[in-house]
């Protein structure tokens, strides 16, 4: 879930315009100082640094680092109480990441494996305050890497990430390892590609809320007071699909 071209909203592409493979939801690179919005479609690779940090490449990469109930690392999870909260999946480019925002001063563009990155403090506050209700979880295509290199823009700890990438271009996203991931809790999604057919059929229910994010200006505080206004619940009585 999260492009580019010349600048601003033109510069916002589909993720599936570009090649991973045969997919990838990002571009080619771009040079400083003009930010632009993508990342490259794995992140991995050498070491590179952002505002002083470095990002280290990481360890061979696993399936996940789910944290799901009845692992051993779920007694390691970043905020206490995990698993009486509802999930909260994030999605990076297009939401924490967007292509113009506005005011731009809010933002700080930093340089990570030859892509510009657009990062907010203020976002780090809304996660940290989302933090107390939900628990967060990434669901975008940098994955592991998110851990290196973006939680640290946003003073936030390790979170728990689901492998989406494998699944970039396919009709419905990154649903199918969401859906996997939340073995039938109560979550939220933030996203800038959240198909309207997807948000329709869950419009209904108390247990999932779908949060389509518009990429040009990503999570604002409208987001936020819905997802604290309303949080999902589980159903008293779960049902399929």
């Amino acid at each position: 879930m999260g492009r580019a071209a010349p600048t601003g909203n033109d510069a916002h592409h589909s993720r599936h315009d570009s090649p991973r493979g045969a997919q990838s939801r990002y571009p080619a690179r771009t040079p400083l100082p003009r930010p632009r919005y993508r990342a490259t479609s794995r992140h991995r690779g050498s070491s590179d640094t952002t505002a002083g940090r470095t990002c280290p490449r990481p360890p061979p990469p696993e399936p996940s680092i789910d944290l799901l109930p009845g692992t051993a690392a779920t007694a390691a999870a970043p905020f206490g109480g995990q698993l009486a909260k509802p999930l909260l999946y994030l999605d990076i480019d297009g939401v924490l990441n967007p292509v113009c925002p506005r005011p731009a001063a809010e933002f700080t563009a930093h340089r990570i494996h030859g892509s510009t990155v657009l990062m907010s403090v203020r976002h780090g506050h809304w996660l940290r305050e989302l933090s107390a209700v939900y628990q967060l979880v990434w669901a975008s295509t940098w994955e592991a890497q998110a851990n290196l290199c973006i939680a640290p823009l946003l003073d936030l700890p390790a979170l728990p990430f689901v492998p989406v990438g494998r699944h970039a271009g396919q009709p419905t996203g990154d649903w199918a390892p969401i859906l996997r991931h939340a073995a039938g809790r109560p979550f939220a999604w933030l996203d800038d590609l959240i198909p309207d057919a997807l948000r329709l059929s869950c419009a209904a229910r108390v247990d999932r809320l779908l949060m389509p994010v518009d990429p040009g200006q990503g999570l604002r505080r409208s987001h936020v007071d819905r997802l604290l206004r309303r949080p999902p619940v589980r159903l008293s009585f779960p049902r399929r699909g």
